[in-house]
């Protein structure tokens, strides 16, 4: 046994039994050389000075099962690297759990901006079909909001399927043009309505 542990025995022995001035001598020969331990691996003032409650609260409710045949030294830094590392992994996960909240959050405002323009160009997009011949807008509803293939349209319609493509290409070119000064992110947005329709 250590000869700090020889002189602390005693204390060992009462503070086992509930002496709180034991205990109070104990925290007076540990507090600062722990407080430069916890700090050099916490690196905070106010964080430290939490472990070394929660050290000493371990200390106390643990006092019962001190082994004095065994180092109290080994056994109190333990408990304060324990205590510093459960507090360093809390941080951790808590910045982690803010990080993740922060990133869902934007991606549901993101959605909801995207779910709100979407809105708009599908109204102004259907202002533009308005405005084209019946035939050609007959044919991009069959096609993009009714899901029918060229061929289906061609016999619905009793014209040929490549009629029908240039008849979806011609209106796709008029959307586009149509569109664009109204458009954030052309591209995304143009891509977003075709899938849509």
């Amino acid at each position: 046994m250590e000869n700090l542990d020889k002189n602390l025995e005693p204390l060992l022995l009462s503070l086992k039994k509930g002496d709180k001035i034991a205990f109070k001598a104990i925290f007076k020969m540990y507090r600062v050389k722990l407080f430069h331990f916890v700090f050099s691996l916490s690196k905070s003032d106010y964080v430290t000075e939490e472990i070394l409650q929660e050290v000493f609260i371990t200390v106390w409710t643990k006092r019962e099962n001190i082994d004095v045949s065994k180092s109290f030294n080994s056994f109190i830094y333990t408990i304060a690297r324990n205590a510093t590392y459960n507090h360093l992994r809390s941080i951790a996960n808590r910045e982690s759990l803010k990080q993740e909240l922060w990133k869902n959050l934007n991606k549901a405002h993101d959605q909801t901006q995207n779910a709100i323009l979407l809105a708009e160009y599908q109204d102004i997009v259907n202002d533009i079909l308005e405005n084209i011949p019946t035939q050609k807008r007959s044919i991009f509803v069959l096609s993009k909001q009714q899901g029918k293939s060229n061929q289906e349209i061609a016999d619905l319609l009793g014209i040929s399927p490549k009629t029908v493509k240039n008849h979806l290409w011609k209106t796709l070119q008029i959307i586009k043009e149509q569109l664009q000064p109204h458009l954030v992110d052309t591209i995304g947005i143009i891509a977003l309505l075709i899938a849509s329709f």
